[in-house]
């Protein structure tokens, strides 16, 4: 009967715990995978199949593929880049390069995290993360987990690393 009780007591706290872990969101639309940080609320998916947005604990994150018609992935992320600046966004930090591309924006408190990367086949992978300015030392690490474990799948997965979730 004690035993009954205890794991009846307990069931709420592993459940809580359970949602607390790391997910891995995939698109095989445009093959592409991302680690999504624990707290992510049951997420919002377009119509178009391109990707995900999700509510998070600390703001906002989406998940998108694209395809890349008759742009270069430094184009498509400089348009990226060059349409967010005429929204009013004020860039804080950009790395653009061939395959990859980092930027970091803010307006009226709120601060969004990109990071993109080239698939394969004319495609390309971002994410977005809105949150408050006063978040930005809290998801550093967790923004350089997501980068990392943003990665092709499929046929053009090629060598790619398996990426273990983070243990904190």
């Amino acid at each position: 009967m004690h035993r009954f009780l205890l794991t009846a007591a307990m069931m709420p706290i592993l459940a809580s715990a359970a949602e607390a872990q790391w997910q891995t969101y995939e698109n095989e639309r445009h093959g592409y995978r991302l680690h999504v940080p624990p707290g992510a609320e049951q997420p919002v998916r377009a119509d178009s199949g391109d990707g995900v947005t999700y509510s998070v604990e600390h703001g906002q994150l989406r998940v998108h593929g694209t395809i890349l018609i008759g742009r270069t992935f430094e184009e498509e992320a400089r348009g990226r880049l060059d349409a967010a600046i005429a929204e009013g966004w004020r860039v804080n930090y950009e790395k653009i390069e061939p395959r990859t591309a980092t930027f970091d924006m803010s307006g009226d408190g709120i601060i969004r995290y990109v990071h993109g990367i080239e698939i394969c086949d004319g495609a390309a992978a971002f994410f977005e993360y809105d949150y408050h300015r006063w978040d930005v030392k809290l998801l550093r690490p967790i923004f350089k987990h997501m980068a990392a474990s943003l990665q092709a799948t499929g046929a053009c997965a090629g060598d790619t690393a398996k990426i273990p979730y983070p243990t904190d």
